[in-house]
C-alpha cells in the first residue's frame, strides 16, 4: 500500500459556492493560458472533476473528456486517504482508437489531498502520449499534506472542504471558502 496522508486540522468544514467555483476556474484558465500557449485537450477526474473541467473546457472552446477515479472510501468528512487509487481509462482510450494524445492536456480534479490520485493519473496517461505532449494539472483545492503536488491549485487548505455538487455533512457546519484571488503554480 502507498503511504498517502492529508492534513485536517478539525476547526472548520470549507465549502466552495457556486460563484466561487466559477471564479475559481476562471482564475485557473487564465493563468494556464498565461504560462502556455495552449490546451489541446481537458480531462476531468470524476466525480469531483467533471465540473470544474467542463467550466474549463468550455471556456477553451471545446469538450471535456472524463477519466473515473475513487480514492475515498465513502464521502463522508475527514477520511484520511489510503493510497489505493481506481482509475479508468477505457473511455478515454475507446475515443482515442488507438490514436496519442498530443500537445498539452490537462487533467482537472477537485482536490488534491494527498497526491495519490494525481501520481496514479500522471502514471496511467503518460504511456497514452505522444512524442512532445505534455501533461499538466489543476485543482481547486491543494491539501497540506499533498506529497504529489499539482501544477496549479487556487486554495490551500488544511480541512475537509464541499463541493457543490456534494451534500454537505450534517454534523458540521460549512464556512464559505474566500472569493479567489489567484492561481498558485507549483511546478
Amino acid at each position: 500500500m502507498t503511504t498517502a496522508h492529508r492534513d485536517f486540522d478539525y476547526r472548520q468544514v470549507w465549502r466552495v459556492t457556486p460563484e466561487t467555483l466559477r471564479d475559481a476556474t476562471a482564475l485557473l484558465t487564465d493563468a494556464i493560458l498565461r504560462d502556455h500557449a495552449s490546451i489541446e485537450r481537458v480531462i476531468g477526474l470524476a466525480n469531483g472533476g467533471i465540473s470544474p473541467a467542463h467550466l474549463i473546457a468550455t471556456t477553451l472552446g471545446m469538450n471535456a473528456r472524463i477519466v473515473r477515479a475513487r480514492h475515498n472510501t465513502s464521502d463522508g468528512a475527514y477520511q484520511q486517504a489510503t493510497g489505493e487509487v481506481s482509475l479508468d481509462l477505457t473511455p478515454l482510450t475507446r475515443t482515442l482508437n488507438g490514436q496519442r494524445l498530443k500537445g498539452r492536456v490537462l487533467v482537472v480534479d477537485d482536490i488534491c489531498g494527498s497526491g495519490a490520485t494525481l501520481r496514479r493519473v500522471h502514471d496511467d496517461l503518460t504511456p497514452l502520449l505522444s512524442p512532445g505532449a505534455q501533461l499538466l494539472t489543476a485543482v481547486l483545492c491543494l491539501n497540506t499534506g499533498a506529497s504529489t503536488l499539482p501544477d496549479y491549485s487556487i486554495w490551500t487548505v488544511s480541512d475537509w472542504v464541499v463541493f457543490p455538487w456534494e451534500q454537505p455533512p450534517a454534523d458540521h457546519d460549512t464556512t464559505p471558502l474566500p472569493p479567489p484571488k489567484k492561481a498558485l503554480r507549483h511546478a
